[in-house]
């Protein structure tokens, strides 16, 4: 269980980096080919992340129901 709140405590802050990641990103970037592909690609890490939290709570889940 205490890895399973380690792991939605990592996912809160993956959503706080991407936010600032993106605000940064359109501040600085000039060329909006690179914006694009730079903001598809955090936003696959930020779901990356969210499955985890996902299979995460599943576990969780299971251990609160079998223990």
């Amino acid at each position: 269980l205490e890895r399973c709140i380690e792991i939605n405590s990592h996912e809160n802050e993956g959503d706080q980096v991407l936010r600032a990641t993106i605000a940064k990103l359109f501040e600085e970037a000039k060329d909006p080919i690179y914006v694009i592909k730079w903001k598809e690609l955090y936003e696959n890490i930020e779901t990356a992340i969210d499955r985890c939290e996902d299979v995460a709570n599943i576990l969780e889940g299971i251990v609160l129901k079998y223990s």
